[in-house]
């Protein structure tokens, strides 16, 4: 009994703190390194949605115009962010030109932060996060925008937004 209290009193310990530490470090995608960001200082003001995606990822290419028109419509209720796994700051570049997303692009500081949003299998890969940092949703693959719009509604919904 004891011990199945203990590993009780970690998981929930472990939820908490989990919710609460979404730490990703973001660098600027182009040549100088001056911006510097972190996921950390989005959450408690809106929600969040992160799109990790490869600039030469097909799906995360076709998945741009369907962001697109998400950050036109929700801009102003959720903050939307786009996340290359990779470093490479042509490929970024080259991405950017060719598929002209509208909100930001970021390139991950460290790998080993994808821990904090339980690893990255596929890309793209979304996260939607709610004001009080705890993942809400977590949808890899591409999908549509029906599917993107319901999940960001169910959050603001949820007086989350």
């Amino acid at each position: 009994m004891k011990r199945l209290f203990l590993v009780l009193v970690v998981v929930l310990f472990t939820s908490i703190s989990w919710a609460r530490n979404i730490s990703i470090g973001l660098d600027s995608p182009f040549f100088d390194n001056s911006t510097h960001t972190n996921t950390i200082y989005y959450v408690g003001k809106k929600p969040l949605m992160l799109i990790f995606f490869y600039p030469e990822c097909t799906p995360c290419e076709k998945s741009v115009p369907i962001l697109n028109d998400l950050y036109k419509t929700y801009k102003d209720k959720i903050y939307i962010i786009g996340i290359s796994l990779s470093r490479d700051r042509y490929e970024i570049g080259d991405f950017i030109r060719d598929n002209h997303p509208l909100y930001p692009i970021y390139r991950i500081s460290d790998k080993d932060d994808l821990r904090n949003v339980g690893g990255i299998l596929a890309t793209p890969t979304v996260v939607i996060i709610d004001k009080n940092g705890k993942i809400v949703s977590k949808l890899m693959g591409k999908h549509g925008c029906s599917l993107l719009k319901k999940e960001i509604n169910k959050i603001i919904r949820r007086g989350d937004g």
